[in-house]
């Protein structure tokens, strides 16, 4: 069996943290588990290099037994103990650990007493009043489990979800896969956007796999029709001169570019926002991802002057992405009204790298819905046609001024 990279025993060690947790027992081992799989998703080198260097105990949360595990998920894609805990666990009960307000203790009477095994049957039980009756859970739960479900299917008036992975770089699934998870959510677009060439730590795309791509989100929009349609786009790096890192032939491919930071954060003020108010004036720039570079819980944002950023995205027309990741919830809810008063347009974005992630966007919302921002501000709230036709609109303007 070939080896698996770090995003996938990140993903490996989250179900394990998860499957702990509904088992019981002690409380910081599943805690653990997690924060391993925290640190792995932001790993910035190969594992493959930490491994070979003995160096995997040098990463947050990484002592000796988890190192271990890592190395067995590594070298075989399992564990015996996370088989074990599978058994116990099937895999779609972990999808209800994705609504808000339901912790492990209740999912796992849910599972067991209710037989509830996917967020489907769980709408169903509630429907029923099966939550209302059931010992441990009662009515208050079964109300809020409605709401929470509610909130989560409605995407409030938004139409499409832009920002997104894949395997192609460091997600866990297919285009196929995440555009059609995405399209059973109600959703009218999928708006891939795998990491750019200089994320190499993240499989960053080559111009080769571009191109691979983009033929087959020409072939999967044929066969979904007018309904819905993959937006080919692509999260380009933010080099440390405020540069993107492809040629402009290669960036006016895409339907849209998410540009970002994702190194260099120690720059100071000065340099840090000038640098990102270079890369909103290039004319392919479409969305700025995750503004101030913020982790919750782990690292504060890069110094940037965020006003004079804001003012720039207005002029630009370059909207201003609310980063659903729970990580990240970037911008601030607390800059919503100002981006709103410089004219800025806003993208509410998942920053998905597997199906469960593609949920991210109730955070997003709420956070928007914090921040006071009406969704006629919202770049995504645009139905397909309007927002195909404003990139469209877009490329050719800035291909008229060249």
């Amino acid at each position: 069996m070939p080896k698996i990279g770090t995003q996938e025993i990140a993903k490996l060690l989250r179900g394990y943290a998860q499957r702990s947790a509904l088992r019981g027992g002690n409380p910081y081992r599943a805690k653990a588990y997690s924060r391993a799989a925290d640190s792995l998703t932001a790993l910035a080198v190969p594992i493959e290099r930490l491994i070979e260097e003995d160096r995997l105990t040098e990463i947050p949360g990484v002592g000796g037994a988890i190192a271990d595990i890592i190395l067995k998920l590594h070298r075989t894609g399992t564990h015996p103990s996370l088989e074990k805990l599978r058994e116990e666990v099937p895999a779609g009960v972990l999808e209800l650990l994705s609504l808000p307000g339901l912790r492990p203790e209740k999912v796992l009477r849910l599972y067991k007493d209710l037989g509830v095994t996917s967020l489907a049957e769980l709408e169903e039980a509630a429907k029923e009043d099966r939550i209302k009756k059931a010992k441990g859970l009662g009515s208050a739960l079964q109300t809020k489990i409605l709401q929470n479900l509610a909130i989560a299917k409605s995407g409030e008036g938004r139409r499409g979800i832009v920002h997104c992975h894949t395997d192609a770089s460091d997600g866990t699934e297919t285009l196929e896969t995440m555009a059609k998870a995405t399209r059973k959510r109600g959703f009218e677009y999928f708006g891939v956007a795998d990491h750019s060439k200089s994320a190499h730590y993240a499989g960053g795309l080559s111009l080769e796999e571009i191109k691979e791509q983009h033929q087959e989100a020409d072939r999967l929009n044929k066969k979904f029709g007018k309904d819905f349609r993959i937006l080919k786009g692509i999260e380009s790096d933010i080099l440390a001169d405020g540069a993107l890192d492809y040629p402009d032939d290669v960036l006016e491919s895409f339907d849209f570019v998410v540009a970002s930071i994702h190194g260099r954060f120690k720059l100071d003020r000065k340099a840090q926002t000038e640098r990102l108010l270079r890369a909103v004036a290039n004319p392919y720039t479409t969305i700025i991802g995750h503004m101030t570079g913020r982790q919750l819980q782990r690292r504060p944002g890069y110094e940037i002057d965020v006003e004079k950023v804001l003012r720039s995205c207005a002029k630009h027309d370059v909207a201003v992405e609310i980063n659903a990741h729970p990580w990240r919830l970037d911008l601030d809810w607390r800059w919503h009204q100002a981006a709103l008063e410089y004219g800025c347009m806003l993208s509410i974005n998942p920053d998905a790298h597997s199906i469960a992630e593609l949920d991210h966007m109730h955070w997003g919302v709420e956070m928007a819905r914090k921040g006071g921002v009406p969704p006629d501000r919202v770049l995504n709230a645009m139905p397909l046609s309007d927002i195909t036709r404003y990139l469209r609109q877009r490329r050719r303007s800035f291909a008229r001024a060249a």
